[in-house]
């Protein structure tokens, strides 16, 4: 017992956390339909659902218009030829079920899911939306307005502006640089061009679906078949240019008057999903930023008080990945909280992590996959990203030993290669006028005024 005036403190030993333990996706079931569809099943029977993922190369970098993907990514779910957008929401709910759309640069993602008793109905209703949708005028034109609307409350945030010329200016030309599209494009998209870009994109020989769930996988690759093998179209496949990145040296300012902070965003081209560089660049990224304990924190929010979240920043592409970092900081902390990640970048790059340290965020990295990976929706989620890079399980089953295997001098040298200050671009968004006289005497800066887009 403690005595009066004295800290209480409890005789407990905190256990430290056991090792991760291991990942078994099991062996799926594959199949190649006639019409080049490539299937994969995996029977994960922990609750009575069926996990479906479908991926077609319609990304937004896709195409020769970025206002018609957009719209194609909200169109899809409109209505088929038979069936009313009212219709497929009733479906979707009678087989209790969801569905959305996602869209990243390269793929657009149908992710849906059903009661296992619902499969062979939910198969019909995916391949109907799929193969047959109808954009109807009346709902086309309410989504043109969404998307013109959102885009708008968007462009009104630094955070925004900040990540559309970071792209711009390390793609340039490529079509991972292209801008949210104008309003004028998007009013001039016609009905006939999203089924043109329809029928150039979904194609079956180009797409995949992956079921995870209750189910028996000879049966649902039967059903898959039964479903989906009238599919037809063109062998042929929506090619990404290769990427050629550039460094910008001098900071991009934006300037946004009235502002009372500034967003400050770094990144550079990375490498791909399933590059030997890649776990290792992960590990890198999370000591940094990626966690509550991270470097950025550690440093910008806990012992100088300039930000309350910086982080770190990746987008995965077929081509390659977009990394960095990421933070918001008082105006008059611009100059000094960039000093600071210039300062946390350079010694990742620079002197190898301390092995606690190391051990502290692989484990936190492997265990948030693996809790992640035990759900039937994040493993359908991850499989069907995965096989997009030409992987399969056997990816995610060697992720935390790959991650285990990395060693501080790998970890050092993957971040002196990608993450050193000098191979980043950099942009901020704020109120130029203090800030950018302070950063200037640091760093050439170049200042620029918000631009309006241009036509797609």
């Amino acid at each position: 017992m403690s005595r009066p005036g004295e800290a209480f403190e409890p005789a407990v030993d905190v256990p430290r956390p056991g090792p991760v333990p291991p990942l078994r996706v099991g062996r799926p079931t594959r199949s190649l339909l006639a019409n080049g569809l490539e299937a994969m099943v995996v029977a994960r029977p922990s609750v009575p659902r069926v996990e479906l993922r479908l991926t077609v190369p319609a990304g937004a970098a896709i195409g020769t218009s970025a206002a018609a993907s957009e719209l194609l990514r909200s169109g899809i779910l409109l209505g088929t030829k038979k069936l009313n957008q009212e219709e497929v929401s009733e479906s979707i709910q009678r087989l209790g079920g969801s569905l959305s759309v996602q869209q990243d640069h390269d793929r657009l993602h149908i992710s849906s899911s059903a009661l296992s008793e619902a499969e062979d109905e939910l198969y019909r209703l995916i391949f109907a939306i799929t193969t047959q949708p109808n954009f109807p005028p009346e709902e086309l034109e309410t989504e043109r307005v969404k998307l013109i609307e959102g885009l708008r409350i968007a462009r009104a945030t630094p955070q925004f502006l900040a990540g559309e010329q970071l792209q711009e200016l390390i793609y340039g030309s490529h079509p991972y640089g292209r801008p949210e599209p104008p309003e004028s494009a998007i009013r001039k998209t016609t009905r006939g061009q999203l089924q043109a870009l329809h029928r150039a994109t979904f194609l079956p020989s180009s797409a995949q679906i992956t079921v995870v769930g209750d189910v028996d996988p000879r049966r649902t690759v039967a059903r898959l078949r039964r479903a989906f093998g009238t599919w037809a179209g063109p062998s042929r496949a929506a090619k990404v240019p290769r990427v050629r990145p550039q460094v910008v040296s001098e900071v991009t300012f934006i300037d946004r008057p009235g502002l009372v902070q500034t967003v400050i965003m770094t990144g550079a081209s990375g490498p791909p999903v399933g590059h030997p560089d890649q776990i290792p660049l992960a590990l890198a990224s999370a000591v940094l930023g990626g966690s509550f304990s991270s470097r950025l924190m550690a440093n910008l929010r806990e012992d100088k008080g300039y930000t309350y979240s910086p982080h770190t920043i990746s987008e995965a592409h077929l081509r390659d990945s977009l990394l960095g970092a990421s933070m918001e900081v008082r105006t008059k902390v611009t100059a000094a909280a960039f000093v600071e990640l210039t300062y946390e970048l350079g010694r990742l790059a620079s002197v190898e992590v301390g092995q606690e340290e190391l051990e502290e965020t692989r484990n936190y990295l492997a265990g948030v996959r693996v809790i992640f990976l035990q759900t039937q929706a994040g493993l359908a989620s991850s499989l069907s990203q995965v096989r997009g890079h030409g992987l399969d399980q056997r990816y995610l089953e060697g992720y935390s030993d790959r991650l285990a295997a990395v060693t501080p001098a790998e970890l050092r040298r993957v971040a002196s290669r990608y993450l050193a200050p000098a191979n980043l671009t950099t942009v901020m968004v704020g109120d130029a006028g203090e800030a950018a006289e302070a950063l200037s005497r640091l760093v050439p800066v170049r200042v620029k005024t918000p631009r309006r887009a241009k036509g797609s």
